[in-house]
């Protein structure tokens, strides 16, 4: 790996010095590039109150609602930082022109371009604590006006403060064919390999027990205990127009993860102080991969110039193949927090993996219309059909699962005054619920499609020079997964979440102000309840989330920007059963806030256009703990730093 790693910094200097100044990365700039404050990342950047796994406290990823360039796609790999140039979260009047809009919002991942330059960017970030990350981007011309390509290669070592070490490589290509007319082919390949991983640690806890805080830096894990993982994802999109009111988009994509080695280390606390119980699980190799994809016509209608309106017709459809299970679980006993605990490495002896299928398609039909000065709606219609096997590899039985349903979404958006919109929605879909938990019975295993409901509305505020500030409201209501008593990760319930939220994005001449706010009230409902198995809150849902960021220009050295972030995360319950010991209650973790201060510059190196930017997080130290599910806890970061600098060739 050391030779790779030269090499590839060998190779970035020699493209460094040949090719001609373009700015690309070094322009990068999530909270100047949003126009709300709900989610967005750009390159390595990101700001708002969502993400890709945190959307009104769900997981729009994990629900299978992404989207690579607007078309469909059923990830089981992440996408790398080589072939994704941003996303958004589209949710809300964010989405009021997607066409059909998912109840858990819509992940919208943008893909990196190519034109007719030759160009390319070169950065190094120094991550937090010992961390770091290398990125080489190139725009290579091949046909002036017909082909090009981009091409990305990526070093990264990832460094948590519980001591976990993530290092992978990364490698991408993605070559754009323009035919005339506006015809567009664009085939890509992404691959990322995760090597001698240490990975997290998970702390279990149950009753009322918060577990002390882990020493800063010291890895409880083995250390052969390493990972090996290979992720990929490809595919090619397609942009066609037929007439000048017909137009084709589609794509068809196959993601795929192969775990070749992989281990999970459990800390369990059952009392009070600093004694845990280590286990650590090593899984077999195992594939998870998916084929997905989607084709929509959208035939613009006629009319007068102040309407516009089409038609959408498309089908979209994936195939899943999960390997789970055939683990082998050690338990090496009581240790201390604050101790070691290396074992001797063991002869694993695993079982059979359970194989798990999931066949989905759905034809949909669309309706959009904008009338100047009036508002618009956003109408889809969807027929699905889902099934599903499970095969136990211990016992050799079968288990299969079916839908057939009836999904749909309609907005509709009124303008009030001439910088004022009323908005209201409501989707139903046929969502995924993502994977049982590492330190479930059923560990890894794909868990049933369900349907979801929402229902939002709201008010969006121009504020003159796009900037804007939304005020809305929603409920969703979709099944509610968390562990029985057997230890599986199971459906107990239905789950409500409803709240308000708050937008606001400024841009200003020197000053750029974000601000967004998440105010929650999740409920669980149903048999689990009822039989005192689960209490009344979702795990690991907040209050609350608040979240600002602030840029402000300067005329030092030519345009230095200070940079402010604040955060704060409120009480959520630590698991989901009641605790007999606080009379039914459910434990609940205290308030988290945190602020980051930073320094952004753009400068020149020679001709060249470059940045830098350097960023101190947590700056007052405060710890806590992260909810990753039911009494499954990892700590928060604590105060680090980190400096990226960028340059554009």
């Amino acid at each position: 790996m050391p030779r790779l790693t030269a090499a590839f910094a060998f190779g970035a200097t020699i493209c460094l010095a040949a090719t001609p100044a373009l700015a690309q990365r070094s322009a990068e700039n999530a909270a100047a590039s949003s126009d709300d404050a709900f989610g967005t990342q750009v390159g390595t950047e990101a700001t708002g109150i969502y993400n890709e796994n945190d959307t009104r406290g769900l997981s729009p990823l994990k629900a299978g609602n992404a989207r690579i360039d607007g078309v469909y796609f059923d990830p089981v790999a992440s996408l790398s930082g080589r072939t994704r140039a941003s996303y958004g979260i589209r949710v809300g009047i964010a989405g009021i022109d997607y066409p059909f809009a998912a109840p858990t919002g819509i992940v919208d991942n943008r893909l990196r371009v190519s034109g007719d330059e030759l160009a390319g960017s070169l950065s190094f970030t120094r991550l937090q604590y010992t961390g770091a990350l290398a990125e080489l981007d190139v725009q290579l011309p091949i046909v002036p006006g017909a082909l090009s390509s981009s091409i990305g290669l990526g070093y990264a070592r990832t460094v948590t403060g519980d001591g976990a070490v993530l290092p992978s490589v990364a490698v991408a290509i993605r070559p754009v064919l323009r035919v005339s007319n506006g015809f567009e082919i664009s085939p890509f390949y992404a691959g990322t390999l995760l090597y001698n991983i240490r990975s997290r640690p998970f702390f279990l806890t149950q009753g009322d027990i918060v577990p002390p805080q882990p020493q800063l830096g010291h890895y409880l894990g083995q250390d052969w205990a390493r990972g090996r993982i290979y992720q990929s994802n490809a595919g090619v999109t397609v942009r066609a127009p037929i007439t000048s009111r017909l137009a084709l988009r589609g794509g068809i994509f196959r993601s795929a993860l192969s775990r070749e080695h992989n281990y999970s280390e459990f800390f369990s606390f059952s009392g009070p102080g600093s004694t845990v119980r280590h286990r650590l699980v090593s899984d077999p190799e195992q594939d998870v991969h998916s084929w997905s994809g989607e084709a929509q016509l959208a035939w613009k209608l006629g009319g007068p110039k102040a309407l516009q309106h089409r038609l959408i017709a498309g089908f979209r459809a994936r195939k899943r193949y999960t390997e789970s299970g055939g683990s082998d679980l050690r338990d090496f006993g009581l240790m201390d927090l604050y101790g070691d605990d290396q074992e001797a490495e063991p002869t694993f002896a695993y079982g059979p993996v359970n194989v798990g299928r999931v066949s989905q398609r759905a034809v949909l039909l669309g309706y959009q219309a904008k009338l100047a000065g009036v508002g618009s709606v956003n109408l889809g219609l969807q027929r699905a059909r889902y099934r599903a096997t499970f095969r136990d590899a211990r016992t050799g039985s079968v288990t299969a699962s079916a839908s057939d349903a009836w999904l749909y979404n309609a907005t509709a958006v009124v303008n009030l005054a001439a910088h004022v919109e009323l908005f209201a929605g409501t989707q139903k879909g046929l969502e995924d619920s993502g994977a049982a938990p590492e330190n479930a019975v059923n560990r890894s295993e794909q868990l049933p499609t369900t349907q979801s409901t929402q229902y939002e509305g709201g008010v969006r505020i121009g504020l003159g020079k796009g900037n804007q500030l939304v005020l809305s409201a929603f409920q969703i209501r979709r099944p509610y997964f968390t562990f029985d008593t057997s230890g599986r990760f199971a459906e107990l319930g239905k789950a409500r979440y409803r709240g308000a939220e708050l937008s606001f994005a400024g841009h200003f001449d020197r000053l750029t102000v974000l601000a967004g706010a998440v105010l929650m009230k999740p409920e669980v409902t149903g048999p689990g309840r009822t039989s005192g198995l689960v209490g009344a809150r979702p795990a690991g849902i907040p209050d609350f989330y608040t979240r600002i960021d602030l840029q402000y220009r300067t005329d030092i050295l030519g345009g230095l920007t200070p940079t402010v972030t604040l955060l704060a995360t409120g009480p959520r319950a630590m698991g989901s059963a009641p605790v007999a010991a606080l009379g039914g209650r459910q434990a609940m973790l205290d308030t988290h806030a945190a602020i980051d201060i930073g320094l952004r510059h753009r400068f020149k190196l020679g001709t060249m256009p470059a940045s830098a930017r350097m960023q101190l997080q947590n700056v007052f130290n405060r710890t806590g703990w992260k909810v990753i599910t039911s009494n499954t806890l990892q700590p928060e970061e604590h105060r680090r730093f980190t400096f990226s600098i960028a340059a554009d060739f």
